[in-house]
């Protein structure tokens, strides 16, 4: 007869010493961690991160006593904000009674697969992000122009989708994908049928979603300097065992488990984890609304995006549209028009963070305009006013 595991067996096979492997797993498990490049655990909700916006000139001396010329060099800052990402796993008190069961490994890979899926699908396809992270990837390449539209000829598809990188002065190092797409490179050929071997597009690393993060019908592949997006862990993960209470359904509300009537027991897990894309200034490309270190091939037909357009006017007795303002939307930017307006493209349905500034202002400027706009199924306008420029 197996001897029984009682609540301080459970709760020694979750105490702190097992959280490096947690993170350890989710890395593993996730395609995001996997080539990312970490930065240092947060120690604060928010992590301010310098990024160079001005690069210095230099200048040619027009004779030996030439007076030497001056230049400067600018940084920005960008945000790094820590969201909190949990999982709960129930588990039947029969299998807790099984002494032949290793309980930690039945719950390891269901803790690492579930957050693993849902940091990749909120970081690569922006699917139910959290409202302090910046947009997915997909459609911060799409804001960028950085978008190829699928043919049949895959191996130009990633040229062209490399190039859009290159042309921001990034160097591609890795392309990510759905599972489906091995399939795909594996009949890549050149004309006489040969399979294509020896290329830069061939050597170049190849990653495949595996944990039902990637949605294929929203993306193709997606090609970018993985160097260039950063993530960083608040270290204060947590664990707990529950026998009593109930779990519902965070969208439906329907109940799913009554631990004790059920005879059940749930470990919960909780992780805080912020990114960023920091996208510094380059010599060929100065222009932060066009410059990306990633590119997105598309499927054809492309998937639906809606338009977020922002209107900037001022607040003078007779308004005018503001050109040049900068908006600010969800961690891309874009100066408005000469009719005052910026017009981003996004593919999830979210509620999105917006800031707008006048010309030469930041976001700190007491004059700047901030608030979140909802996109659900349909395009969105935002109308803004700003102060009238003294005279």
């Amino acid at each position: 007869m197996a001897s029984e595991i009682s609540r301080q067996n459970v709760e020694a096979l979750i105490r702190k010493q097992i959280t490096s492997e947690i993170i350890q797993g989710a890395i593993n498990e996730s395609a995001v961690l996997k080539y990312f490049r970490r930065l240092p655990n947060m120690t604060a909700q928010q992590v301010q991160m310098p990024v160079l916006d001005n690069l210095p000139v230099a200048y040619w001396q027009t004779s030996d006593t030439a007076m030497k010329r001056t230049s400067t060099m600018a940084w920005k800052n960008k945000f790094i904000n820590a969201e909190e990402l949990a999982v709960i796993v129930p588990i039947s008190e029969n299998v807790v009674n099984d002494a032949s069961v290793d309980l930690w490994a039945e719950i390891r890979p269901r803790l690492f697969e579930a957050m693993g899926k849902k940091i990749d699908e909120a970081i690569l396809m922006g699917r139910d992000k959290p409202q302090g992270f910046r947009l997915g990837l997909v459609d911060s390449a799409i804001n960028a122009g950085a978008t190829v539209a699928s043919t049949n000829d895959l191996y130009k598809d990633l040229n062209s989708a490399m190039s859009f990188v290159e042309e921001s002065d990034f160097d591609p190092t890795a392309v990510l994908g759905p599972v489906a797409l091995k399939s795909a490179f594996r009949m890549l050929v050149d004309s006489t049928g040969q399979p294509i071997r020896g290329t830069e597009i061939d050597s170049i690393p190849k990653y495949f979603v595996k944990n039902g993060g990637w949605d294929k019908t929203k993306a193709k592949m997606l090609v970018g300097d993985f160097s260039q997006a950063v993530y960083a862990i608040r270290q204060d993960i947590t664990f707990d065992v529950f026998r009593e209470g109930s779990i519902y359904d965070p969208v439906t509300k329907e109940l799913l488990y009554a631990l004790m009537q059920q005879d059940m027991l749930a470990i919960r897990a909780v992780m805080r984890i912020g990114w960023e894309v920091p996208n510094p200034i380059t010599s060929l490309q100065p222009d932060n609304s066009v410059r990306f270190p990633f590119a997105v091939i598309l499927n054809t037909p492309a998937p639906t995006e809606h338009s977020v357009t922002f209107t900037v006017k001022d607040n003078a007795s007779t308004p005018k549209a503001v050109e040049g303002a900068t908006v600010y939307f969800s961690g891309t930017e874009k100066k408005t028009d000469d009719a005052g307006k910026a017009v981003f493209e996004v593919i999830e349905d979210n509620t999105y963070a917006y800031a707008v500034t006048n010309a030469g202002k930041t976001i700190k400027d007491k004059t700047s305009q901030f608030g979140a706009v909802e996109v659900k199924g349909k395009n969105a306008t935002v109308d803004v006013t700003l102060p009238a420029p003294k005279n």
